[in-house]
């Protein structure tokens, strides 16, 4: 039966991200050990994601591994790591953790370290690089803009509503909880000005009002954000009569 040790995150040492674990070793000749593979390389971090990043480290006669995680750069970001471990099967040390968008873009350096039961040190180590990339923001569309009443005295009420949509494939779906802004535009102007705003919910509706002063257009308005794009919908009319 296979011997299975899982140890946490021991240290971080000089700016370095250090993962140790420890468990009797399997009789060899000789102290040795060898970085296999660190997966995926490059790294590569989307934003607000996390990318899980595994390192295998293979090794003889050893009874404790650390690895050592470090940018080869001073500037150094600290690594924040969720639930890292490693896993040990025979020769095979597997360490997992994870990179995000704070961690640093570019070289960083991968360095193994066996000791056996007397503590004597065998070392390796290998380069790997993180890059950073922003993630594709996706289109929207402002849809079944209305502005109404279409006539309306002075003082009164104008009553907004509409649809923010993202696009999904081949389909539009509604956005919850994002805002989206009223602009007016007064008859023979050029300016926009903003009036009110409103949040989205259920399939993306939203409903907003206004008091009436002026006869002329309004349009709705979203700004978009780090996942979406911006968008503007079509204006509506309205005619203002006074008392």
């Amino acid at each position: 039966m296979k011997r299975i040790a899982v140890g946490l995150l021991s240290a971080a040492v000089g700016g370095s991200l250090l993962l140790s674990a420890g468990t009797a070793s399997a009789e060899r000749t000789a102290l040795s050990v060898r970085i296999d593979s660190v997966n995926p390389n490059p790294v590569v971090v989307q934003d607000g994601e996390d990318t899980r990043v595994t390192i295998e480290v293979r090794t003889t006669e050893a009874t404790r591994v650390e690895l050592r995680l470090k940018p080869v750069s001073d500037e150094f970001r600290a690594l924040d790591v969720r639930e890292p471990r490693i896993i040990h099967e025979g020769d095979l040390w597997r360490f997992s953790t994870s990179f995000d968008e704070d961690d640093f873009e570019g070289r960083w350096l991968a360095i193994a370290e066996a000791y056996d039961k007397d503590g004597k040190k065998v070392t390796d180590q290998v380069n790997f690089s993180v890059k950073h990339e922003e993630q594709e923001k996706a289109d929207t569309r402002l849809t079944g803009f209305r502005a109404d009443p279409e006539a309306v005295r002075k003082g009164r009420w104008v009553y907004f509503t509409g649809r923010l949509q993202v696009s999904r494939g081949h389909e539009w779906r509604g956005v919850r909880d994002e805002e989206v802004e009223i602009y007016f535009r007064p008859r023979g102007s050029s300016a926009w000005k903003w009036v009110t705003s409103a949040d989205t919910g259920w399939k993306g509706s939203f409903r907003a009002k206004a008091r009436a002063s002026k006869s002329g257009e309004y349009r709705a308005v979203f700004d978009g954000d780090d996942r979406l794009e911006d968008s503007t919908s079509r204006s509506d009319r309205i005619r203002v009569w006074r008392r």
